[in-house]
Order: structure tokens, then C-alpha cells, then sequence
């Protein structure tokens, strides 16, 4: 165990060196450069910026040095041939300022705001797609062409093509424009709480910020994100569990007139859920990140919505500091499925 550890850590900083120098050339070499808004904008302005402002601006920002420099100025906080002290070190957590979205507030105050409205989110969406797929999985797998398994297969199809931006528009229009039009109880269209005071039927005057006003917010964006994944993990869980069906020692637990429930939830389910787990482990990321789609719809204040605004507005230190922080999650995602994969089946045994 403790060698794989070892391996697998070797092998983690290792993918997360290639990831940090591909996301920091790809985004450094993008069309334009990243000063290309600052500098339109300047041109726009009532005063345009100077050559001598532009100069000051890529030096304040490391843009005027070669590419290697940059990068390990921003990655490793290394003043490489040159006696200007680096702005930036990864490597010991600081991401630098942002240079639009708030003006030099440290990248990691933005993120860390927005967190806890993408972990609530990202949540309750997982528990939900969860408590609703694994049991559905397992039914419509005991009763194999069955209506209900009929009509699962049907409804999995339609929930993995179903587009997110598609799926929560219409649930838009409809939870939120038309039931307020028949005068039904309506669900908010977006944000993360009321900014005053509202009125819903049957509930009457809600308070901004209350724990009623925010969790009625919640409800549209979690089903959104629940049904795309309810689709995908009731699927895995079918087509595993019928696969284990078929293994001798679950025909072995049946002729020994082990009850059935005892044979599917503790033979069955236990070797079924082993690839659900790679699927829901590498989730993870997700909790953290956000849903960049789900999030810009329903103009939920998450990570994934702060990503888009910092790709919109070129604040380059914000969408670093987030791809970076998804890089390492997935890199940690996958570790910890290899280690799951010995808990969950005993003849697994990383060595």
C-alpha cells in the first residue's frame, strides 16, 4: 500500500506539472494575448492608453518577458534572470490578484467566496441523482424487460442527450413563468437568494437570505444537474448489475435458499457498484468546481460562473487558478477511486 501511495503521488505531480505548463501556455497564447480586453478597452476610451501605459501595464503583469520566464515566475515564485520580485507561486498556493472581476483582491478570496454556494449546489444534486438511480439501476435490472426497465431505458437515452442549457431553460419557463402566470406556486428563475422581499402562493411573504428563500433558489439548478446524472447512473447500474447477475455465485447464493433481497443488495450490489464508483468518485472535481452551464443559467454565484466571467473579462490570474484547482482535483479524484476499489471488492488489492 504504502509503495502504491508512493507511485501514484510520483505520478500525480508529474501530471500536474504537464497540466500547469499546458493551461498557462494555452491561455498565454490565446488570440490577442492576455491583455487583449484591456487594450481594446483603452482604445475605446475617451483616453486612450499610451505605449508608455501599455508597457507599464505588461511589466506590472509579467507580460512583457518570454514565456519560460512567465511561467515559472507564476508557477514556482522564482525571480529567473531578473531582479524584479515574482508576483505570483503556485507552488506555495498563491494565485496572485485578480485584474478585472475585483480589482488586486487575492484570486483565492474570489474562489473561496463562491464555494460554498458550489458545494450546496453540486451536493445536493449528487445525493439526489443518487438516492433516485442506484435504486431504479437495481429494479429495472431484477426486472429485466419489464415496462418499468421499458421505460427507464427509454427515459436514460433522453436524459444523456438532453442538453444542459436546453433542459434548464425549459425548466425555466415553465417552474417560473407559466406557474406564476396560472397563479401556482412558482419556483425563482435564477441567483442564489432574493435580493428584497417576494410573495408565494401558499407561503406566503418569503425573507431574503432566509434558509426558505435559498433553498427554494436550490431546487431548479440541483434537478437540472440530478437528471443528467440520474440518466448516466442508473444506466451504469443497470448494465453492472445484470452483468453480476450472471456470475456463478449468485446463482450459487440462490440454490442455497438465501432470501432474494439478502442475494441482490449484499452478493449483487456490493461487485455492481464498483464502476459507479469510478463514475461518482470522479465527480468530485465537480463539487468544487461547479457546473459552468448550470451555473450561468440560473445565475448561480458558483465557481463555474466565476470561471466564465473571468474568460469574459480576460482576469487571467481567476480562470488560472480554477483550471489548476480542477487539475488537481481529478489528479486526487483518481487516487482515491483506486483506493475505494479495494473496500468495495475484497479480491481487489493494490500492491
Amino acid at each position: 500500500m504504502v509503495s502504491f501511495l508512493i507511485r501514484r503521488v510520483m505520478q500525480a505531480l508529474l501530471v500536474l506539472f504537464v497540466s500547469s505548463v499546458a493551461i498557462f501556455g494555452l491561455l498565454y497564447l490565446a488570440p490577442g494575448g492576455p491583455m487583449a480586453d484591456i487594450l481594446e478597452q483603452g482604445r475605446q476610451s475617451r483616453y486612450p492608453l499610451k505605449p508608455e501605459d501599455i508597457e507599464r501595464l505588461k511589466k506590472q503583469y509579467d507580460l512583457d518577458l518570454p514565456l519560460w520566464q512567465s511561467y515559472t515566475r507564476w508557477a514556482f515564485g522564482l525571480p529567473v534572470l531578473t531582479d524584479r520580485p515574482p508576483r505570483y507561486g503556485v507552488i506555495r498556493g498563491d494565485f496572485g490578484v485578480s485584474w478585472r472581476i475585483s480589482n488586486n483582491e487575492p484570486t483565492i478570496n474570489l474562489l473561496l467566496r463562491v464555494l460554498p454556494n458550489t458545494l450546496t449546489l453540486m451536493l445536493a444534486a449528487t445525493v439526489l441523482a443518487l438516492l433516485v438511480a442506484i435504486p431504479v439501476g437495481i429494479y429495472s435490472a431484477v426486472r429485466q424487460y419489464s415496462k418499468l426497465d421499458y421505460f427507464v431505458t427509454t427515459g436514460t437515452f433522453f436524459g444523456i442527450a438532453m442538453p444542459v442549457f436546453w433542459l434548464g431553460s425549459m425548466l425555466i419557463l415553465l417552474f417560473s413563468f407559466q406557474f406564476r402566470e396560472w397563479g401556482w406556486p412558482f419556483l425563482p428563475s435564477g441567483g442564489v437568494q432574493a435580493t428584497r422581499a417576494w410573495t408565494q402562493p401558499l407561503l406566503g411573504r418569503i425573507t431574503p437570505g432566509s434558509v426558505l428563500d435559498r433553498t427554494l433558489h436550490l431546487i431548479l439548478p440541483t434537478v437540472t444537474l440530478a437528471l443528467l446524472s440520474m440518466a448516466q447512473w442508473s444506466r451504469f447500474t443497470r448494465s453492472s448489475m445484470l452483468e453480476v447477475l450472471k456470475q456463478d455465485y449468485v446463482r450459487t447464493a440462490r440454490a442455497k435458499g438465501i432470501k432474494e433481497h439478502i442475494v441482490i443488495l449484499k452478493h449483487a450490489l456490493r461487485n455492481a457498484l464498483i464502476p459507479l464508483v469510478t463514475i461518482v468518485t470522479l465527480q468530485i472535481p465537480n463539487l468544487f468546481g461547479g457546473a459552468v452551464i448550470t451555473e450561468t443559467i440560473f445565475n448561480w454565484q458558483g465557481m463555474g460562473r466565476l470561471f466564465i466571467d473571468s474568460l469574459g473579462q480576460s482576469d487571467w490570474p481567476v480562470a488560472l487558478a480554477y483550471l489548476m484547482l480542477q487539475a488537481g482535483l481529478f489528479v486526487l479524484a483518481n487516487l482515491l477511486a483506486d483506493l475505494l476499489y479495494s473496500v468495495v471488492d475484497p479480491r481487489i488489492r493494490v500492491a
